[in-house]
């Protein structure tokens, strides 16, 4: 990720209420996560990472973040302190992955959230947002910065989104 993204997830968390926390879906070395948590210490921030596709893992963090080795389905299973207020997802960019992740930690979110999709400009990542997003009606795109390449085989700008992301509002309806 650029530093435009660490930026972008700082300020989120910054804005995030205490009572609402960030998990980080897809952590690799950490610089998001850390990036996100930067003098953000009275914020809860969690992220988690299989370590399978490059066998790599962060140092460490300070005492507000919370790395787990684990895949984000092995993460609910246990179960989140607060409601979830910033989503951010670099985990599996296919449509089905993206999809199910979506849809599984709905009911984690926050009445109102924040989702930001990594490697936007990869067709399989808005396939999988744009279907979850049909399902229920909770989410709105609001905000697509994209570096204008495929993902994939174009290098990134190094001065952009490194292969785009987008931020999502997630609202939750109450039954009238």
């Amino acid at each position: 990720s650029s530093s435009r993204i660490e930026h972008l997830l700082n300020r989120l968390v910054a804005a995030m209420p205490v009572e609402e926390m960030y998990f980080e879906v897809g952590v690799l070395e950490g610089r998001t996560l850390a990036a996100a948590a930067f003098h953000n210490e009275q914020k809860t921030c969690w992220g988690c990472d299989t370590q399978e596709k490059y066998a790599l893992g962060p140092a460490s963090f300070p005492p507000n973040v919370r790395y787990i080795p684990q895949s984000w389905e092995q993460v609910c299973l246990v179960g989140f302190p607060k409601p979830l207020g910033i989503l951010f997802y670099d985990g599996n960019h296919e449509a089905v992955a993206v999809y199910e992740c979506l849809r599984a930690l709905d009911p984690y979110l926050a009445d109102e959230a924040v989702v930001v999709l990594d490697d936007w400009d990869r067709a399989s990542t808005r396939q999988g947002a744009f279907a979850a997003a049909e399902v229920d009606g909770h989410y709105r795109l609001l905000r697509e910065m994209p570096e204008y390449g495929d993902g994939l085989t174009c290098a990134p700008h190094h001065f952009g989104y490194y292969f785009g992301v987008a931020v999502w509002g997630y609202r939750r309806f109450t039954p009238l």
